[in-house]
């Protein structure tokens, strides 16, 4: 282990971080808002809203926790409902925006029977791509060299991860690698070496060893599993297998620099029963994924660390861990910064909760500069999960920027993005009982 450590001295080569950082399994979202002037839109929801995905031309789609899929268009008089699909995805399975060609984008999903569905112009369609496809895991769209419209990377029933192309014309399972991924897995994507790649990184190797159940079922991942992606192709570069009794207990990675100008590291949660949670940067070195960096430990069996982003708080060339520590019990959200080969805590605030225990909804935090003064805040609700807010690093601390009260406890995932057109940053989310989109406001720009 000391060796091993040793390399992130290493780790001196040109900056390779992701274009998207939700592909890296990074909440980062780059641009500025106009927080706390911002103007509020609002619909009710039949059933809770437990997924949002941003939609070209202004659109969102909500993904209810029946399956049923919404279609709202945000428009500055209030957001209009257009299309409603009963029932027809799996709600475990969040949908994402892949773009099919040089014109066209389209919302991919997972169905209740496991087929794929794209909707496309209006229309929505399921495709049987040649294996069903994980009620509970995430679609990741790619971009390969060469190819006009992306790829997706999806988890199969049986554990595989595949590679489906065609999605302009007839969606198919183009190669596949046996990996024994995690039936809820969150696929990040990265070049991990420096050398113009696509990596895949998948969680993997289901165990039942540490019985949490925090984060939907008892199964964590023992191994993490790093994949060549290629047009045609799939095959494994690497791997981390975590020591018994230990896991990785999360339901994917971060993989992003942890230093500047340097390569992406893979940063997990690595859980025992006895220590609990600590965070862990691996490296992918000579078909290993090598420990890196490492940060202290929960300190009690139970204790669990979100990792939420790995972003430069200061805006000053440099790059913090940030981390919600206990996310069900006090919740402290925790900034890291990397001194030597330790992950060391730089400030904390207590009272924050990203996560809602038993779901597989880890998008309940993200990092963006929502109030336009050019740092980013981390975004996430109170403890009580009936406030949402937007938190500045200030020195050694953190201090709240803004803050918006809800109607009742967040239930879906915080959606960052331009939603409305305007170049501006605006916050989607889902109470119990509503949507909310608070739009920033263009007179402030």
């Amino acid at each position: 282990m000391r060796a091993s450590l040793v390399l992130a001295a290493g780790l001196a080569l040109a900056l390779l971080a992701p274009a998207d950082g939700a592909t890296a399994g990074n909440r980062v979202v780059p641009g500025r808002g106009t927080f706390p002037r911002w103007a509020t839109l609002s619909t009710p929801t039949p059933v809770p809203v437990r997924w949002l995905t941003a939609l070209p031309s202004r659109q969102i789609a909500a993904l209810d926790r029946e399956g049923t899929l919404w279609v709202h268009e945000v428009r500055r008089g209030g957001l209009v409902s257009v299309a409603r699909f009963g029932e027809v995805a799996s709600p475990e399975a969040p949908p994402v925006t892949a773009t099919l060609d040089a014109e066209r984008a389209g919302l991919a999903l997972v169905t209740r029977d496991g087929r794929l569905a794209l909707r496309v112009d209006g229309s929505l369609r399921s495709h049987d791509v040649g294996t069903p496809l994980s009620l509970l895991a995430a679609l990741r769209p790619v971009w390969l060299p060469g190819t006009i419209g992306q790829i997706l990377l999806a988890v199969a029933a049986d554990g595989a991860v595949v590679l489906v192309g065609g999605l302009d014309s007839g969606p198919k399972v183009l190669a596949r690698a046996e990996v024994r991924a995690l039936p809820d897995a969150r696929i990040s994507v990265a070049d991990l070496d420096g050398e113009g790649g696509v990596d895949a990184v998948v969680l993997s190797d289901p165990s039942d060893r540490r019985p949490h159940g925090a984060l939907g079922d008892r199964l964590e991942a023992a191994s993490v599993t790093v994949l060549q992606v290629r047009a045609g192709s799939l095959a494994v570069r690497g791997k981390y297998a975590a020591p018994a009794p230990a896991v990785v207990e999360d339901v994917g990675v971060l993989t992003a620099p942890i230093l500047p100008r340097t390569r992406p590291v893979v940063l997990l949660a690595r859980s025992t029963p006895e220590h609990g949670t600590a965070l862990l940067g691996l490296a992918l070195r000579e078909g290993r994924l090598l420990p890196v960096a490492e940060s202290p430990p929960a300190g009690e069996g139970n204790r669990w660390i979100h990792a939420v982003a790995v972003a430069d708080l200061y805006r000053a060339d440099g790059a913090e861990v940030v981390a919600v520590r206990a996310p069900h019990s006090g919740g402290m959200l925790t900034a890291y910064r990397l001194r030597g080969t330790s992950l060391v805590p730089i400030a904390e605030a207590t009272g924050y909760g990203s996560h809602a225990l038993g779901s597989r909804n880890l998008e309940q935090a993200s990092v963006a500069d929502l109030d336009g003064n050019g740092r980013p805040e981390v975004v996430l609700p109170r403890q009580s999960r009936e406030t949402v807010a937007g938190l500045e690093l200030q020195g050694e601390r953190f201090v709240e920027r803004w803050s918006l009260g809800l109607r009742s406890q967040l239930h879906s995932n915080l959606l960052v993005a331009d939603l409305d057109g305007d170049g501006l940053l605006d916050l989607a989310l889902a109470d119990r009982a509503r949507l909310h989109v608070f739009l920033s406001a263009p007179a402030a720009r």
